[in-house]
């Protein structure tokens, strides 16, 4: 399952709890953006020690200007609270395949075990 952050709840669930987490930072106006969320929603429901969230960038710009990253879909992992990778950045504006399955649950069973 995949729960929504603002601030707070980041602070709250990422920082404070310490846990491994993937976040998704996108925006509802995006179009890899809404072709991600049904595939990251099937990627969450795979994991029992991972938690998955997703932050809008439209809603969340105080949280979005702490963090460095160059647009959306972005995914970041973290890991005991503390920013570990972005394994995932947006850095190709005209690549609109968007992201696959297969690539983003390989990348958590190498780093997460």
């Amino acid at each position: 399952m995949v729960e929504e952050l603002d601030l707070k709840g980041f602070k709250k669930n990422i920082i404070v709890k310490g846990k491994t987490c993937l976040v998704k930072f996108y925006s509802n106006t995006c179009p890899l953006c809404l072709g991600l969320a049904p595939i990251y929603e099937n990627i969450s429901e795979q994991y029992d020690n991972i938690n998955f969230y997703k932050v809008d960038v439209n809603k969340e710009e105080d949280l979005t200007k702490r963090l460095d990253f160059d647009g959306v879909p972005t995914l970041f992992l973290f890991h005991e609270g503390k920013y570990s990778e972005v394994p995932f950045p947006y850095d190709n504006p005209d690549d609109l395949t968007g992201y696959r399955k297969s690539d983003i649950v390989d990348y958590i069973n190498k780093k997460v075990k």
